[in-house]
Parts: structure tokens; sequence; C-alpha cells
């Protein structure tokens, strides 16, 4: 009997350790975010659903550029930063977002896409319009600005020499 109940308490604290460890990554579903604050996007390309192509906000300064990497921060850390990293630093199972170069045009595109389509491999079609929805988990606002808080800290990483650039 004794046997019988200790058995039984061991699987039970194993369950539950399994468990823990299960929920403790975090609720890693799409968050959503409120960009009403953040630029308009103009000029996109209306056969691409109004999508541009190039980061808008890289150009801004100031307290604006500011007020757009503290929103696309808190954006990121809620939608991006349980697959990708903390501070956008990957532990090397999904791609580093720091390596994206800004000046690459393709960097841009790449991105772009992966958010608009998703991927294969896991990645959610954050921009794309669920089926059933009439609007993006996030838009193109809120994508853009997580995007130049990750430009920030790929400059960062660099300095810090924990990426190499050019």
């Amino acid at each position: 009997m004794k046997f019988k109940t200790l058995a039984i308490l061991i699987a039970l604290s194993s369950t539950l350790c399994i468990a823990g460890k299960v929920y403790s990554h975090g609720n890693v579903l799409p968050q959503g975010a409120d960009s009403s604050e953040m630029p308009d996007i103009e000029g996109g390309d209306e056969d691409e659903d109004g999508w541009v192509f190039e980061n808008p906000y890289r150009s801004t300064d100031g307290e604006l550029k500011e007020q757009i990497v503290k929103f696309g921060e808190s954006a990121y850390a809620n939608n991006c930063a349980g697959c990708h990293g903390l501070h956008a630093q990957s532990g090397g199972i999904n791609p580093d977002l720091r390596k994206l170069d800004p000046e690459n045009f393709e960097d841009d595109e790449w991105y772009v896409e992966r958010l608009r389509f998703g991927s294969a491999k896991g990645m959610p079609a954050l921009g794309g319009i669920p089926e059933g929805q009439s609007a993006p988990i996030l838009d193109q606002k809120t994508l853009w600005s997580i995007k130049t808080y990750v430009e920030q800290r790929r400059v960062v990483a660099i300095e810090e020499g924990e990426i190499e650039g050019e």
C-alpha cells in the first residue's frame, strides 16, 4: 500500500513539473497592438493590400523615432520575443532579426513577406488576414515599428560586438 501511494505521488508530482514547464514559456499567441499613435504609412502598393516594402520609419528621428522604437519594443515583446528572444537576441533556433541589414532592400522585402504569409516552419502570418477576420493580427504600422526597434537593437549589438556589421 505504501509503495502504491508513493508511486502515485511521484507520478502526480512529475505531471505537475512537466505541466509547469510547458506553461512557463508564456503566451506566444499574437497579442495585437494599438498603433493609432504611430505615423500613417502612405504610398503602399494597392496590388499588395497597401503594403510598402521598405521601412517607412527608418528615416525618422528625434522624439518621433523614440516613440516608434518604444512602441515597437512593446509590440515585439508581446508578439515576437517568445520565439525570437528578448531584445531581439535569438537563442539560435529562430533567425536573429538583428542581422537583417537596413541597407539591404531585400531584407525589408523578406521581412514583409514573412510577416504577411508566415512560413512552413511555424512563423505565423501576423500581417496577413486570418480566415474569418477582416483585419490582420498586427497592422503595417505595428510591424514597421517592430522592424524599427529591431534595427535599433542591431546598432547596439554591433557596438557591443554581439554581431558583425559592415
